[in-house]
């Protein structure tokens, strides 16, 4: 009776280390979380992404690491917040900040003076998913336009672990050095969602071209310098003739046949991209009143230009509308006045000059091909 109540003692004793144990993990674990949340000044400083509407800066499963310690949020920073009445963190961008102060703490009065208060002005934010056609208005809480950073915003992305829900190793990427927390990181964070971003569009466009362009690296481990062969559009001065020599009275205005038609043009990506423009300019010569005539090459894209950009764009459409400027210039835009006045006044003149150069430059660089 003795060695059995013995043996009870000890079984109680064992299952009671057990549970003082996984207390003790609990606690830990809890401790830990408090500490990080402290240290991040965020409710929630890791986050796991659960939908696909930040592809492909994000990707389902990817573990999130924020720090909430800035006071201003930029545009084209990585957000996570929280609509008010829902306990599900959403993942997005920001593509519009402002301030805005109460006007009911302005000024107040006190005897017949009023008295300054002294306040800072709240910043308010616009977020959009990447893949998301639209932005979060919708997403808000009823009669809310926008967000408030300091009480919707749980933290900024910082760090992450891709895909962390398969079985393979992965390498953890920061967003800013842990010596230097409270700097900006958001130029990192652009960056590490741009080159998705752009090798996304880059194999999309690659699979399916525009008509009449092709594209390729120029250096294959740099996705921010493209080389776009164009072919100048049917029925215009750079319009590329297959074999025209085949039948010379159809072609009686060609002195010199064939005549080239395929230009090159250099695409240029910055780090921000997509929130800032490419830069997209002709490496063949050509005589249009929308491109400089220089070595440059530099052309004038309405769209292109930093109050018109929107970070929804596509690099497709860019290239589409490059070449549709072949088939109708805007001499209203122009970069050369004198080609502009002339397309304007003696189209006539402008088609020969225009097909002349297409002959001699645009040839070449078929033929380097």
């Amino acid at each position: 009776m003795l060695s059995s109540l013995t043996g009870n003692v000890a079984y109680a004793r064992h299952s009671l280390a057990q549970v003082l144990n996984f207390a003790l993990v609990l606690s830990t674990a809890f401790m830990l979380w408090k500490g990080l949340s402290i240290a991040t000044n965020s409710s929630s400083p890791i986050v796991v992404v659960l939908s696909g509407s930040m592809e492909p800066a994000f990707q389902r499963g990817d573990l999130l690491f924020l720090w909430n310690r800035g006071e201003r949020a930029e545009v084209g920073e990585i957000v996570v917040y929280n609509v008010k009445g829902k306990d599900i963190p959403i993942v997005h961008r920001v593509v519009r900040s402002f301030t805005e102060e109460d006007p009911k703490l302005k000024t107040k009065k006190t005897g017949s003076k009023p008295k300054a208060i002294t306040t800072t002005p709240s910043q308010k934010l616009l977020t959009k998913g990447d893949n998301n056609p639209a932005d979060d208005t919708e997403l808000y809480s009823r009669g809310q336009d926008h967000l408030d950073r300091k009480e919707d915003v749980v933290g900024s992305v910082r760090g992450y672990i891709p895909g962390v829900g398969d079985n393979t190793p992965h390498e953890t990427f920061f967003t800013t050095k842990p010596s230097d927390p409270g700097s900006c990181a958001c130029s990192q964070t652009r960056k590490m969602g741009s080159v998705k971003r752009i090798g996304k569009e880059f194999a999309e466009l690659t699979e399916s071209p525009p008509t009449g362009i092709t594209i390729e690296l120029v250096d294959e481990s740099d996705l921010y310098k493209w080389k776009v062969y164009m072919e100048g559009p049917e029925g215009t001065p750079y319009q590329v003739f297959t074999n025209p020599c085949g039948n010379q009275n159809q072609h009686k205005e060609l002195a010199n046949c064939p005549q080239g038609g395929r230009f090159l043009v250099n695409l240029i990506l910055p780090n921000e991209y997509p929130f800032k423009p490419p830069t997209v300019s002709f490496a063949t010569k050509i005589y249009h009143p929308n491109v400089s005539n220089d070595d440059k090459g530099s052309m004038c894209l309405g769209m292109l230009k930093s109050d018109e950009w929107k970070p929804s764009s596509r690099i497709g459409a860019v290239l589409e509308f490059a070449r549709q400027l072949l088939v109708e210039p805007m001499p209203d835009d122009a970069v050369e006045g004198r080609i502009a006045e002339q397309y304007q006044n003696d189209r006539k003149r402008f088609d020969e000059v225009a097909r002349d150069w297409t002959r001699r430059y645009a040839r070449e660089e078929e033929e380097k091909q």
